[in-house]
């Protein structure tokens, strides 16, 4: 219990200051700006959630699915000055934004005092969450919450990119397609990605149907069978397609990535 109670206040430590970091990003004199601040915030706080959702599933003991949160939460902490910095949530455009987020928690005391141990589980896998893929021959804890992030994060990317389309299949923001053009033939080598059963690389998204179909083939670095049930309870690789112009090739993609969906709520 005494292990219980330190993930806890060292939980509880790093709310309070998520809160008070991101509160100084929402004030922006820039409106669009500062929504865009609010809706990363709540992508963190809602990633801390998903990956707690995960690890109960999992029945992991209590003071893991805390510690699964509390790396949620953490996340995406070097997103907001990322932003500020460069006006883009791209990273090769600008600087890794995991990088980032460590580097700015190794400065807080309420990080170092979780000790040398705690502090590199929590950055290797904050450090995982955004690369293509991760070696499953790494420490067995680090990929554990490796995954669980990477699932959870996934999981409100999709949600949050959905419910900010709008009636024409633009995003609300432009900055959440990466500013993708809006029109644009889809690219043969994400089409040949979903085929493969490969998540589609971001140097091959020249449109913002590109973009959709990047988002929606990142279901095949999907790790746990309860991310594929809340994927699926929202239907939210159904509306990413319901949003786009169809052809062909998207009509095919959507095929594939449906029964791939399927295939893994077989027992």
């Amino acid at each position: 219990m005494e292990e219980l109670s330190i993930v806890n206040e060292h939980l509880v430590t790093a709310r309070d200051f998520f809160e008070k970091y991101t509160a100084g990003f929402l004030n922006h004199p820039d409106r669009e700006i500062a929504d865009l601040m609010a809706l990363r915030r709540e992508h963190s706080l809602k990633v801390s959630k998903l990956s707690g959702q995960i690890a109960t599933n999992l029945m992991l003991e209590e003071e893991d699915i805390l510690l699964a949160e509390f790396i949620g939460l953490l996340h995406d902490l070097g997103r907001f000055d990322q932003f500020q910095k460069y006006q883009t949530f791209d990273d090769d455009k600008s600087a890794n934004h995991a990088e980032l987020t460590v580097a700015l928690l190794s400065e807080q005391p309420f990080f170092t005092a979780l000790g040398e141990e705690k502090q590199a589980l929590i950055s290797r896998a904050i450090l995982n969450h955004n690369k293509d893929g991760i070696s499953l021959k790494d420490d067995k804890l680090v990929v554990a919450y490796s995954q669980i992030l990477r699932d959870a994060d996934k999981l409100d990317i999709w949600d949050y990119c959905v419910n900010n389309l709008k009636r024409d299949g633009s995003f609300k923001h432009s900055a959440i397609s990466l500013n993708l053009p809006a029109s644009g033939l889809v690219n043969d080598n994400v089409i040949r990605s979903i085929k493969n059963h490969k998540q589609a690389k971001r140097k091959d998204m020249q449109s913002v149907a590109d973009f959709k179909l990047m988002l929606m083939s990142m279901v095949f670095d999907l790790n746990f069978r309860v991310s594929f049930h809340l994927l699926s309870e929202k239907q939210l690789i159904k509306r990413l397609y319901e949003s786009m112009s169809k052809n062909d090739l998207v009509i095919d993609a959507y095929r594939e990535l449906r029964l791939y969906i399927e295939n893994k709520f077989v027992v």
